[in-house]
C-alpha cells in the first residue's frame, strides 16, 4: 500500500531529530508552478514501505539520497532521479533491523536555483510480547511446539526434535516409552541443520551452536518453580547468577533473560532420559565431532559443546530465534 504523507504536524520533531542544514532548505510552495517539493517530513514505520514526494514546478531536477545514518545498504531508495517538471518521487523503505536507532536520510532534490530536502525517519522496531533480546538476537521466550509453532508457554518443554529432522516427538516424564513411528534406523549426514528442516514457527529459526553457547557464557542458573513461579525447575541463561535469582515468570523481559524448563531427551531408542537435565538442541556444529545440543543442570554441570553428533539421533527441545539481521 501507498501511504501519502503530508504530517506537517512531525516537521518539527523531524528537524530537530535531523539536527543538520539550514531551515530554508525546506521550503514548502503553494503555488504548484513554483519548485518545490512536499512533504518535507517523512515519517516511516518500522515495517517500511513505499511512502510519496511530490515535486511541483515546470523546472528541471534530480534528486539523491545523502546523510544516512545507518550501516545498512540501500535500505531507502527512489523509484526517480531525475525529471523535469510535476512528479511524484516513490521511496521505498525496507523494514527496520534495529531496536535502538531511528534511521534517517535526506532526499536532496535540486534544480539550477533551488537546493531542497526532504527527510526521512524511520522508527524502531519493538519486541513482541514473547521476545528477549540477548547479544543482539532476538530470542523467543517459549520452545517450538508442533512444528510451525510455539509451546504455550515458558516452561513448556514443546515438542522434541532429532537434529536436522521436522518430525516433533511429544515430550513426557523421565522413562516415558517410545512413541508411535520413533525412527529405528536415523543417520546422521554431517550436514547442519538445512532450512528446509527447521520446524520453527515462520520467521524463525533453530540457533547455531555458537549463538546457544554465547548464551550459556553470560550465565546459566538453576532455579526452582517456587523462586520463578513456573510449574518446573529449570534454567535462567542470558544473564549473570546475581539477575537469574532474581527472575520470575513475570519478570524475564525486563531482566532480559530465558527460562529453559528442565527436560531430558528422548534417546536413541525414543525413551525420555534424564529427566533432570535442560537439552537443548542447536542447528550447527563447534567441531567435526561436537556440536547439536546443550546440557545443563542443578548440579553446574554444564556441556555447551553439545555432545558428539554421534548424539543427533537423540530429540530435544528448541528454543527459536527471530531469523532477523539485528542492525546495529
Amino acid at each position: 500500500m501507498t501511504h501519502i504523507k503530508y504530517l506537517f504536524g512531525a516537521l518539527l520533531a523531524l528537524l530537530m531529530l535531523g539536527g543538520c542544514g539550514n531551515d530554508s532548505d525546506y521550503i514548502i510552495e503553494s503555488n504548484p508552478n513554483e519548485f518545490a517539493i512536499y512533504p518535507i517530513a517523512i515519517p516511516v514505520s518500522a515495517d517500511g514501505g513505499t511512502y510519496e514526494l511530490k515535486v511541483t514546478g515546470n523546472e528541471a531536477w534530480t534528486a539523491e539520497l545523502t546523510g544516512s545514518n545507518s550501516s545498512a545498504a540501500s535500505w531507502c531508495t527512489l523509484s526517480e532521479t531525475s525529471g523535469t517538471g510535476t512528479k511524484v518521487i516513490t521511496l521505498t523503505v525496507k523494514p527496520s533491523n534495529s531496536f535502538v536507532k531511528q534511521r534517517s536520510i535526506i532526499v536532496n532534490v535540486s534544480s539550477s536555483t533551488k537546493k531542497l530536502k526532504s527527510r526521512v525517519l524511520q522508527e524502531t522496531m519493538v519486541l513482541g510480547e514473547d521476545e528477549v533480546l540477548i547479544n543482539g538476537l532476538v530470542w523467543s521466550t517459549k520452545n517450538v511446539g508442533a512444528p510451525g509453532t510455539f509451546a504455550a508457554s515458558p516452561d513448556d518443554p514443546g515438542m522434541y526434535y532429532q537434529f536436522n529432522r521436522k518430525v516433533g516427538y511429544p515430550s513426557g516424564p523421565q522413562d516415558d516409552p517410545a512413541p508411535a513411528g520413533w525412527p529405528a534406523d536415523y543417520k546422521d549426514d554431517g550436514t547442519n541443520w538445512l532450512p528446509e528442516n527447521d520446524p520453527s514457527p515462520e520467521g524463525w529459526r533453530v540457533p547455531t551452536t555458537a549463538e546457544m553457547v554465547a548464551l550459556w557464557e553470560i550465565g546459566a542458573t538453576w532455579v526452582s518453580a517456587e523462586q520463578t513461579g513456573f510449574s518446573t525447575d529449570g534454567l535462567i541463561i542470558g544473564v549473570p547468577e546475581a539477575t537469574a535469582k532474581r527472575a520470575t515468570k513475570d519478570n524475564l523481559k525486563q531482566l532480559g533473560c530465558l527460562f529453559l524448563p528442565q527436560s531430558g531427551w528422548r534417546n536413541e531408542f525414543g525413551i525420555v532420559d534424564r529427566g533432570w537435565l535442560c537439552a537443548v538442541r542447536s542447528g550447527t556444529s563447534l567441531s567435526s565431532t561436537h556440536g547439536g545440543m546443550s546440557l545443563g543442570d542443578m548440579g553446574g554441570y554444564r556441556d555447551t559443546w553439545g555432545w558428539g553428533d554421534g548424539h543427533k539421533v537423540r530429540a530435544a527441545m528448541i528454543r527459536p530465534v527471530k531469523n532477523v539481521q539485528v542492525e546495529d
